[in-house]
């Protein structure tokens, strides 16, 4: 099993894509542009699982506008074909691994259905948070609360200290 940043490696974002869509289908000239990011300065940043040259999963980390010390978890996937099998609990671990590196202390994330997976990690529910973006960056330093949280319908957060 290897790691890799995807913008180290642009050449498996078609990969990801498909591997994304297979679950939260979404318009792909918009998903390659949103995976086309380079980490500014540290996050976002998405990172390929993969098996013998093969992309079987997927993770992206972003920053909070709450803290400089958060993040936010989205798109951990594994392969359809390959799930039950543990990949998920490495791809989740590297995940906690590599937020750990990059000095976070908490990590958050949103799932509608796989609460039980990642209470088997320590997550547990907790209020939402927001991705940093360039433009909800001002909030961060005129101490302004942002009108808009990330939040899906019918998700629930989860978070755990790092």
């Amino acid at each position: 099993m290897e790691f890799m940043e995807l913008h180290t490696n642009e050449k498996l974002i078609d990969k990801v894509c498909d591997l994304l869509e297979s679950h939260w289908p979404k318009n792909r000239a918009m998903r390659k542009r949103h995976l086309n990011v380079d980490p500014y300065p540290k996050l976002p940043i998405s990172v390929v699982m993969i098996n013998d040259g093969t992309v079987v999963g997927h993770y992206r980390l972003f920053e909070t506008l709450e803290s400089e010390k958060w993040c936010i978890v989205e798109s951990l996937i594994i392969s359809p074909d390959l799930r039950g099998k543990g990949l998920g609990g490495i791809l989740l671990k590297n995940c906690l691994d590599y937020a750990k590196v990059l000095n976070m202390e908490k990590i958050f994330l949103s799932t509608k259905d796989k609460m039980g997976f990642y209470e088997k990690y320590g997550f547990k529910n907790s209020c939402a948070v927001s991705i940093l973006t360039k433009v909800n960056a001002i909030f961060r330093n005129k101490n302004i609360k942002p009108v808009s949280v990330s939040v899906s319908l019918g998700s629930t957060w989860m978070s755990r200290d790092l």
